[in-house]
């Protein structure tokens, strides 16, 4: 590793050890320190979930300890767990929408998606990313390398029913982060890095013995869109019932 890699790994191990109150403080210094260059703060951005979401997408309704912790959770093992938190809990927030910018902003290359239980809901997560992506002029200016200053007119792809296309050096059919519905919608001929379920269990779904089937029939066959080299997968989510999927 070189020097600068070399300062950025120790100073996110450092912010990511610290309480919860010492870590604003910390941020606006760094925020505010002369010798931080942007490509400090763009390290930083793809190696610290916290500081993406409060700092550089300006959540500040997530400053709290609790969500705090569920960043520094689930930052160090990300990948093929369930999330069960309580409705409100962020668990979206984190998980979904921060989570999937900051994979994609550690690799252009990845490919994503977001699995609902119908395609409107899945498209809902899309928007929100697509909309930050759009419109956080420092995220951008962090990134060029990645993110198109004006991707409605730039990027070869940017829609919420074809997906969004980001820079990247590579050329798969599939889009950088796509939506799809898990029992309705669900795509073929397809293959992604990462699997995003969320919501894909709804109240409705839980009434009858045969629903639940049919969440876990669709379930079992998205598994076969994973990419065949590194497919990975997170899931997120609120029972419904005692026998919920």
């Amino acid at each position: 590793m070189g020097s600068m890699e070399d300062r950025g790994v120790l100073l996110v191990h450092w912010l990511q050890n610290l309480p919860y109150e010492k870590i604003g403080k910390v941020y606006a210094d760094l925020m505010n320190d002369p010798s931080i260059t942007d490509k400090d703060l763009a390290y930083i951005a793809k190696h610290d979930r916290y500081f993406l979401l409060t700092v550089v997408f300006g959540r500040t309704d997530a400053l709290h300890p609790w969500l705090y912790d569920r960043c520094r959770e689930v930052e160090r093992d990300p990948d093929g767990h369930l999330d069960l938190w309580a409705r409100a809990h962020y668990k979206s927030t984190i998980i979904t929408y921060a989570g999937a910018i900051q994979e994609i902003l550690k690799d252009p290359n990845i490919t994503i998606a977001i699995f609902a239980h119908v395609r409107n809901i899945a498209k809902a997560f899309l928007a929100q990313i697509k909309r930050e992506l759009e419109g956080n002029e420092f995220l951008k200016r962090l990134f060029p390398e990645i993110l198109y200053a004006e991707p409605r007119r730039e990027a070869p792809v940017w829609s919420l029913d074809a997906g969004l296309i980001v820079k990247r050096t590579s050329n798969p059919k599939e889009g950088t982060i796509e939506a799809h519905g898990l029992v309705d919608g669900q795509p073929t001929s397809r293959h992604f890095k990462l699997r995003i379920y969320d919501d894909t269990v709804s109240r409705e779904a839980v009434t009858t013995g045969e629903q639940i089937q049919k969440t876990l029939d669709a379930f079992d066959l998205s598994q076969n869109l994973a990419s065949t080299h590194d497919g990975r997968q997170w899931m997120v989510g609120t029972r419904y019932s005692f026998s919920d999927p």
